[in-house]
């Protein structure tokens, strides 16, 4: 399996399908946790790179940030030379720093409204006693009962939770039993935003609720106990996990599942995949195993997946060709397909960089002849998992509705 300091100097691989691999590593397992040393790198990749488009920078939105790597994004943000869409991926990063690296740009934060905000909702609650902010996080939950998610502000509780979970001043009891008082007629968000708090707390004791969740018939529900679980991390989680998978009933159980244990840096997720990928029928469940078993860097992922590869998979769902492909450069496991997999990767990317240009003189030509007079925008409600109305391929919740 790969260990996170292997993992880490991938990051600066002058692939991008091997970087944003190794990005991903830490941003989907938790890991860049306390952890300032992934943003530096982040950046190093930025400045190597001769385009930006190709780098998954949105896996750096939470990487812990330095005075020193604030004041890097911030020269970044103000260069000519950086383009919109990569400056704005750029803002996220500085919006979501901690408030202990912020005494310097006090300057830079007065001018942008969006950041002035955040900072100012950081501050209010870090100047709460424990019982107004406890009241707070009622509140919020009250407010936004029964509302779309792009009609209240998500990271503002997501803020709330942060500040609950560091100051541990509500009752783990008390996180339990809402979890258990789950009802899937509640329209409000209470739920969601517990199990939120109990995998911020990393709270044992919430696994059966949280696994459970899993198969609910909630189009965010499940996503949150996913995230709970492995932010959790623990080999009781794997084995609560891999004990339902094939037990449980409701129908979109194993799609969540078989996101769970990929993310979980422990041999106890590779034993679970092993197990339970040649006894999946389903090619989406199955590909997800696969995929997962590439992200722990298991020594097992030759033949098993390249079977896939070279067979049936979801190719609708994700490139197993990627996951194998930066396994085997991350691992140094030489293999005779790796010079064609890596003609295969580079002929995709050349033909979605042709079709995003393709697109960009479109919308350039459109706009010449008054045809986009403004930008488009979804006429109908955005759901919490629906595409953002922006273009941009990310979940609405990830995106414009953060």
């Amino acid at each position: 399996m790969f260990h996170t300091e292997q993992v880490k100097s991938f990051i600066l691989h002058p692939e991008h399908v091997v970087s944003n691999k190794a990005l991903r590593y830490f941003a989907d397992s938790f890991l860049y946790e306390n952890d300032t040393t992934l943003m530096p790198l982040l950046l190093e990749r930025l400045k190597q790179s001769k385009q930006a488009r190709p780098i998954h920078l949105f896996y750096g939105y939470k990487f812990p940030q330095t005075e020193e790597t604030i004041r890097e994004l911030l020269d970044l943000c103000q260069s000519p030379s950086i383009d919109p869409n990569t400056k704005f991926h750029l803002a996220n990063m500085l919006w979501n720093s901690d408030l202990r690296s912020l005494t310097p740009y006090e300057e830079y934060i007065a001018k942008d409204q969006h950041w002035k905000k955040r900072v100012q909702q950081k501050r209010n609650l870090a100047k709460m006693d424990d019982r107004e902010l406890v009241r707070t996080f009622q509140l919020f939950i009250e407010q936004s009962t029964g509302l779309y998610v792009n009609e209240f502000d998500t990271t503002y509780g997501d803020e709330i939770v942060n500040e609950l979970s560091h100051r541990m001043c509500i009752d783990p009891d008390l996180v339990i039993q809402k979890l258990d008082a789950y009802h899937p007629d509640d329209m409000s968000y209470e739920t969601p935003y517990f199990v939120q708090l109990a995998g911020a707390m990393k709270l044992e004791a919430a696994i059966p609720f949280l696994c459970g969740f899993l198969g609910a018939e909630d189009d965010w529900l499940p996503e949150k106990a996913g995230e709970a679980l492995v932010q959790i991390g623990t080999t009781s989680v794997v084995t609560t996990v891999a004990n339902q998978y094939f037990a449980a009933n409701e129908e979109y159980f194993r799609l969540y599942a078989s996101d769970v244990f990929g993310k979980i840096k422990l041999p106890a997720s590779e034993e679970a995949l092993l197990t339970l990928l040649p006894d999946e029928k389903d090619l989406t469940y199955a590909t997800k195993l696969a995929n997962g078993l590439c992200e722990l860097g298991s020594s097992k992922v030759i033949p098993l997946v390249q079977a896939m590869v070279e067979g049936d998979y979801d190719r609708g769902l994700l490139n197993l060709t990627e996951s194998i492909y930066a396994y085997c450069v991350i691992s140094n496991t030489p293999h005779p397909s790796l010079s064609q997999w890596k003609k295969e990767l580079d002929e995709e990317e050349a033909r979605l960089a042709g079709r995003e240009a393709e697109l960009n003189r479109m919308a350039v030509t459109a706009g010449f002849h008054g045809g986009l007079n403004k930008p488009y925008t979804n006429p109908s409600k955005v759901g919490r998992n629906d595409p953002c109305p922006c273009g941009s391929g990310k979940k609405h919740k990830k995106c414009c509705g953060a």
